[in-house]
């Protein structure tokens, strides 16, 4: 099964290079969904990010067919890595006076920008993930829109603590300690009612042999 799959490429700042790398893919028949580059904190070097449809072997074939063009210098998979993706959308709706009120309260919901506003119109600016880009498409489409562009999706490698080995050991232990402490408390409960159980036991023996005596 198909599934979107993204690719982080750094390559250094080449004539031509994008050309070669778009005509490579064409070539090859991969399902491009979107492809974004920019600049990166060499001034030689840039980052490619794409998206595209496929698996873990599309995935590997892109990789070998890229580093075959030699100013590619990394190909690294982002797709089941933790990362952090963003896309940027901006939409032109028409914005009558009795609409205002339920668009405002959209764009509230989702955080986004009102980038310009005009007598019957206005302009939003979305900067998010692919699920709340498709979201509010969804809800905007109600309303009439101008004019619409989106971005290609840009993707970085998450590097937190949340990710490591250490946090993630952390975290295993802390639940081995939850368990032993619920385990512990759980017998020393059973214990208790077990005595108390016991213990009421013996009351209800020495009634029974005073009542016994006294008859």
């Amino acid at each position: 099964m198909d599934y979107e799959c993204t690719i982080s490429v750094l390559l250094e700042n080449h004539p031509n290079i994008l050309t070669r790398i778009t005509s490579l893919l064409a070539r090859r028949g991969f399902a491009v969904d979107s492809l974004a580059i920019g600049t990166t904190e060499l001034d030689t070097m840039s980052r490619l990010t794409l998206v595209v449809f496929g698996n873990n072997l599309i995935v590997a074939q892109i990789t070998k067919q890229l580093y075959k063009l030699l100013p590619i210098m990394k190909v690294q998979d982002l797709t089941n890595v933790p990362s952090i993706n963003r896309e940027i959308i901006l939409i032109k709706i028409l914005c009558p006076t009795e609409q205002r009120s339920k668009i405002l309260e959209i764009i509230t919901f989702f955080r986004a920008k009102v980038v310009d506003f005009g007598e019957m119109s206005l302009i939003l600016e979305i900067t998010g993930n692919s699920e709340k880009i498709i979201a509010i498409e969804q809800l905007i489409q109600r309303f009439k829109i101008i004019e619409c562009i989106r971005s290609g999706r840009i993707a970085i490698g998450r590097e937190s603590i949340v990710t490591t080995k250490l946090f993630r050991d952390d975290i295993s232990l802390n639940r081995r300690r939850i368990i032993s402490n619920y385990r512990d408390t759980t017998l020393r409960r059973s214990y208790i009612l077990e005595v108390d159980k016991e213990k009421e036991k013996k009351k209800k023996r020495k009634r029974r042999r005073r009542a016994t005596i006294l008859k």
